[in-house]
């Protein structure tokens, strides 16, 4: 994957703009509500999913694993290139588990299917 800048946002677009091409080329159905989202906000403990995912472990990146003292005016005003980094490792290390976590859920959901 390439992106001309190096941060969250830069990915997001480019993952919004894959899903949308796939979507476009008939290549998956319905395009799925953001259930990375919904999954972030309970897993970093944010109270409310209106930020966008990248803002918040980007948040979690600069102030560590405190959400309750994010200050979402100004958090991202000193963002150095290194920060940047790290939250997309963040990112990529909370993607590997959600991964985990929704092959859980859909293995679950057939085995209730099969059981019902």
């Amino acid at each position: 994957m390439w992106t001309r800048n190096i941060t969250l946002k830069s990915i997001a677009t480019y993952l919004n703009g894959y899903i949308h091409a796939l979507h476009d080329n008939n290549l998956i159905r319905v395009m799925q509500p953001d259930s990375f989202q919904d999954w972030i906000t309970n897993k970093l403990d944010f109270r409310a999913s209106t930020t966008g995912w990248t803002n918040k472990i980007l948040a979690i990146t600069i102030i560590g694993l405190n959400p309750k003292s994010v200050h979402w005016n100004d958090f991202n005003s000193n963002v150095t290139k290194g920060i940047h980094r790290d939250s997309i490792k963040n990112f990529y290390e909370l993607l590997k588990t959600y991964k985990k976590d929704y092959l859980k859920h859909q293995i679950l959901k057939e085995m209730k299917l099969i059981i019902i």
